[in-house]
C-alpha cells in the first residue's frame, strides 16, 4: 500500500522540502530580503526538514513515537487527527507510539497534551472522536444592517400598493403635468383645464397659504404630488436623509391641508440631474421600498427656460408626435409658478390642438394606475 509506506513519506519530505526552499526563497526575492538572511533561513528550514525526516523514516520502520510531535509541530494540526489519518492509511505503524495511541486504546485522556515519557501512551480516542470531520450545516452569514435612514419617519410609507400593479395600457394618452405650484397662475390653469374638460397632475411646493390651491386642484379632479418642500438642490441631494427630510415636510403639508395622502412625487429637476448623483439610487431605491412612485417626462416644453410662445407650441407638437409614432403616451412638462405666464398664455391653444389632433388622444391624471416614467 502505497500511502503510509516508506516511499510515501520519503516522497512526502521531498515535497516539503522542495516547498519550503522554492517559497521562502519566492518570497524574499519579490521582498527585496537581504541575500544572506535569505540563505540562513533556507538553511534552517533544511536542518529542519532533514530533523523531522529522520522521525518519517523511524515511524515508517515502525520504531519511533516522536513520529507525532513532528507531525502535530510541522504541520500544525492536533494529535487526535493526526493519529485518526494515520490509523486509516496503516493501522501497524501506531504499533510504535504504543498500544494508547491505538483508537478505543487505554489511557490518561488528561496527559493527551504531555510528551509521552512513561511506559503508557496517551489515550487519543477522545481527540480523534473530537477532531474528527462533522457533517454540519454551515450557519448563513448575518444580513447585513439596513441603512439607519430606514428607521426615519417610520409613518412615511404608502399603505396598501400593491407590488405589481395592474397598469391601465396608456399608449395614447396625454398627460399635463405641472411643477413648482401653486402659485398666483393656478387658478387660471385650473380655469382651462376645467373649460376644456381636461384632468392634470400638479407636482406641488406647498407653503403654509396653500390650503385653498391645493383642495380646489383636488375638488376639481386633479391629481397632487410632491415635488419639494424646499427646492434647494444642494440641501435636499446632500444625503437621503436629507432628501427624506424634505419630502416629509411636504407630504405632511399637503396632508394637513387636504387630508390627501400623495402616493407619486417628482423629483427636482427630474430623477438624473447635477446634484442627485451619489444618492440616487439609494433614494429611489428607499422611496419605492416605502411604496412612492416617481415621475419623469417625455415631453419638455422648455417653459421654465423662458421659451416663447411659438418655441413651446413647435416643441410640444413634434415631441408628441413622435411619442406618438414610438407607440408611446406623452408626459408633458409645464410648470405653475410665478412669473410663468407664458405657460397660462400658450395652454388653452395646447390643449385644443391635442383635443382636435386626428389621434383622438385621451387626457389623464397620473395615479397608482399609471405605469411610472422614468429617465
Amino acid at each position: 500500500m502505497y500511502l503510509g509506506s516508506v516511499r510515501f513519506f520519503k516522497h512526502l519530505i521531498l515535497t516539503i522540502v522542495a516547498l519550503l526552499i522554492i517559497v521562502p526563497t519566492v518570497i524574499a526575492v519579490s521582498t527585496g530580503a537581504d541575500n544572506a538572511a535569505k540563505e540562513d533561513e533556507i538553511s534552517r528550514l533544511k536542518a529542519l526538514v532533514a530533523s523531522y525526516g529522520k522521525f518519517y523514516e523511524e515511524a515508517a520502520n515502525g520504531a519511533s513515537e516522536e513520529l507525532y510531535y513532528a507531525y502535530m509541530e510541522f504541520f500544525g494540526i492536533d494529535k487526535g487527527k493526526f493519529f485518526q489519518l494515520l490509523y486509516e492509511k496503516d493501522p501497524s505503524l501506531l504499533g510504535a507510539l504504543g498500544e494508547g495511541a491505538t483508537p478505543g486504546g487505554s489511557g490518561d485522556p488528561d496527559d493527551s497534551d504531555a510528551r509521552p515519557g512513561g511506559s503508557t501512551a496517551p489515550d487519543m480516542t477522545a481527540d480523534i472522536n473530537s477532531s474528527a470531520p462533522k457533517n454540519t450545516v454551515s450557519e448563513p452569514p448575518e444580513p447585513p444592517e439596513p441603512p439607519a435612514y430606514e428607521a426615519l419617519f417610520p409613518d412615511l410609507y404608502v399603505d396598501g400598493r400593491a407590488d405589481e400593479p395592474d397598469y391601465i395600457d396608456d399608449s395614447d394618452y396625454i398627460y399635463l403635468t405641472f411643477d413648482d405650484g401653486p402659485s398666483v397662475n393656478t387658478a387660471e390653469i385650473l380655469s382651462y383645464l376645467k373649460y376644456f374638460d381636461v384632468p392634470a397632475t400638479f407636482f406641488v411646493i406647498p407653503g403654509e397659504n396653500s390650503q385653498k390651491s391645493l383642495n380646489r386642484i383636488l375638488d376639481e379632479g386633479h391629481a397632487i404630488g410632491v415635488h419639494s418642500a424646499t427646492h434647494d438642490y444642494a440641501e435636499i441631494y446632500s444625503s437621503v436623509e436629507a432628501f427624506l427630510t424634505d419630502f416629509k415636510a411636504a407630504y405632511d403639508l399637503i396632508y394637513e391641508q387636504t387630508g390627501h395622502k400623495p402616493e407619486i412625487f417628482r423629483f427636482p429637476g427630474g430623477s438624473i440631474n447635477d446634484f442627485n448623483g451619489a444618492v440616487r439610487s439609494d433614494i429611489i431605491a428607499e422611496m419605492t421600498r416605502r411604496g412612492f412612485a416617481y415621475f419623469d417626462w417625455n415631453v419638455d416644453i422648455k417653459d421654465i427656460n423662458g421659451a416663447s410662445w411659438d418655441a413651446m407650441m413647435k416643441t410640444a407638437r413634434a415631441q408628441v408626435a413622435a411619442n406618438t409614432e414610438m407607440g408611446q403616451r406623452s408626459i408633458i412638462l409645464m410648470h405653475d409658478r410665478n412669473g410663468g405666464e407664458n405657460t397660462v398664455y400658450v395652454l388653452d391653444e395646447m390643449i385644443e390642438e391635442l383635443i382636435n389632433n386626428p389621434n383622438n388622444y385621451k387626457f389623464g391624471k397620473i395615479d397608482g394606475n399609471v405605469r411610472p416614467m422614468h429617465h
